[in-house]
C-alpha cells in the first residue's frame, strides 16, 4: 500500500528556499534510504551529487555508506519552499518511519550547521495518509506533481485561479524538484522508483507518450484557471 507523506518546516522556515538546499535534500533522500552519508563530505560535493541523482548520473561511491536495501520506493515527490510531499511504498516493516527519522534528522543537522541554528527543523509528527482507492491515488499524484509546484509559480493561485496557463505549463516542465518529469518520461532520476514498480502501484497514472503528456498537463491547467472550491483546499 502506498502512503502520502507530508513534512513541514517549523515556523514556516524556508527549508527549500535555495537551489543548493534542495539539491542537498535530494542527496539526503538517497543516502537515508540506503544508509548514511559518507565522512568528511564537502558541501559542494553533496550539491553536485544531488544534481547527478536527478540526472540519472553516478555519484562518488564515497558519498554514501550503503548499509541496507532501500527502505522505501519513491512513487512521487516534490519540494516546495517550507515543506515536502512524498508518495512512498515501504520496502520493509517500519520502512517509512525509519526512513523519515533518518531523512529529517540528517537534513536538519546539515541545515542547522549551515545556517547557525539549533533545534528541530521539521514539525513533529510528520503527516502520513494511507492510499486506499484509485481515486485517492490519482488525486495525490496530481496534488504532488502539479498543484504544489504551481504554488511556487504563482502563490495564491488556488484561491484566484491561474493568471497565465502557458507560463504555468512552461514552469511545470522545467521545475526539477518534483517527480513530474520522471513520471512522464522526460527524465529518469535515480530517486524515483523503477518503471516496473511505478506501473505496479500507479498503473495508468504514468504515461511515456510526450504528446499525451503535454495534453494532460494543458487540460489540467485549463480546468485550474478558475479558483478551487473550499472543499478541495481542505481535503488533500
Amino acid at each position: 500500500m502506498p502512503y502520502h507523506v507530508l513534512s513541514r518546516a517549523v515556523e514556516g522556515r524556508g527549508a527549500f528556499a535555495k537551489e543548493e538546499d534542495c539539491l542537498r535534500f535530494i542527496f539526503q533522500m538517497h543516502a537515508a534510504n540506503v544508509g548514511r552519508p559518507g565522512f568528511n563530505l564537502h558541501r559542494q560535493d553533496t550539491v553536485n551529487d544531488g544534481r547527478a541523482l536527478l540526472n540519472n548520473e553516478e555519484i562518488d561511491q564515497r558519498s554514501v555508506i550503503v548499509e541496507h536495501p532501500p527502505l522505501v520506493n519513491f512513487l512521487s515527490f516534490v519540494l516546495v519552499g517550507n515543506h515536502y510531499h512524498f508518495l512512498l511504498a515501504p520496502n520493509s516493516e517500519n520502512g517509512i518511519p525509519k526512513f523519515m527519522q533518518k531523512l529529517n534528522g540528517g537534513y536538519a543537522k546539515h541545515f542547522n550547521l549551515k545556517y547557525n541554528r539549533t533545534g528541530n527543523l521539521f514539525e513533529k509528527p510528520y503527516k502520513i495518509i494511507p492510499i486506499k482507492t484509485n481515486f485517492q491515488l490519482d488525486a495525490v499524484v496530481c496534488y504532488i506533481n502539479l498543484i504544489n509546484p504551481l504554488d511556487m509559480y504563482q502563490p495564491g493561485w488556488r484561491e484566484k485561479g491561474l493568471d497565465n496557463r502557458e507560463g504555468a505549463f512552461k514552469f511545470l516542465k522545467k521545475y526539477q524538484f518534483s517527480s513530474l518529469l520522471d513520471l512522464f518520461g522526460e527524465r529518469n532520476s535515480k530517486i524515483i522508483a523503477s518503471h516496473q514498480i511505478l506501473e505496479q502501484f500507479l498503473q495508468e497514472g504514468i504515461n511515456q507518450n510526450q504528446e499525451e503528456y503535454s495534453n494532460f498537463i494543458k487540460d489540467f491547467l485549463e480546468k485550474k484557471s478558475q479558483p478551487f472550491g473550499p472543499f478541495f483546499l481542505e481535503s488533500v
